[in-house]
């Protein structure tokens, strides 16, 4: 499945594959300027596949991929005020990704998180607690900001707060899941560990899909917790 939607003047949403995955154009057209595109999410061939601007920049929620455009460079712990033409974006940098956050339309890209069809992935080297963090951060943007339309990495688009709080609150239990039982067993071999973490895959994340990502947060948890 394939599919570009026009969310509002020069932003366009393209939607693709199984799960579905999100890639946001933001457009700037000024006079007497040159046009600028920002791609967040994009896939690795997005030069050879989009048609682009005179300038072009990419920015991930989560784990960079290489596409061969410029990167924004973001600070953990920062917050960047962007204008891209009529659009402004807020730009909360956490240790593994990027929240982003358009103040004026009330949309919220939620990188891994929040999503209906796809577990949160851990970052290589990380023991839970920044995308913890991550999490706090959206649920509070959700209930403190306007929040009209909400845009997992992976999944489906989201228009309503409840069920955003709800997608939130699942990644919530699941990754305390993960942190109560791993480090706990650490004295485990990771064949064991993986057969005790089986049983913490929610009931509606079973597809092979989900059961990857699984096995890898428990691999790379189980490390994290080796290695302190």
């Amino acid at each position: 499945m394939t599919k570009i939607t026009q969310l509002y003047a020069r932003l366009e949403l393209f939607s693709e594959g199984d799960p579905l995955r999100q890639t946001l154009f933001v457009m700037a057209r000024l006079l007497g300027m040159p046009d600028r595109l920002l791609l967040i999410d994009p896939p690795a061939d997005a030069a050879q596949r989009f048609s682009l601007a005179e300038e072009n920049a990419v920015l991930f929620t989560g784990a960079p991929v290489e596409t061969g455009l410029p990167a924004l460079q973001t600070q953990a712990g920062g917050v960047a005020h962007l204008s891209m033409g009529e659009h402004l974006l807020d730009v909360y940098s956490q240790r593994h990704g990027n929240v982003i956050y358009f103040p004026t339309l009330g949309i919220l890209c939620g990188g891994e998180f929040g999503s209906d069809l796809a577990l949160p992935r851990l970052a290589a080297g990380s023991d839970g607690g920044g995308e913890i963090e991550s999490l706090r951060l959206l649920a509070q943007l959700v209930k403190q900001r306007r929040m009209e339309l909400f845009i997992p990495r992976i999944g489906s688009l989201c228009r309503e707060r409840v069920e955003v709080m709800g997608r939130l609150a699942a990644d919530v239990g699941y990754l305390h899941g993960l942190r109560r039982v791993i480090p706990a067993a650490q004295g485990e071999a990771l064949e064991r560990m993986e057969q005790l973490a089986a049983t913490l895959l929610p009931e509606n994340r079973r597809s092979k899909f989900c059961q990857e990502i699984h096995q890898e947060n428990v691999e790379r948890l189980w490390r994290a917790a080796h290695e302190t």
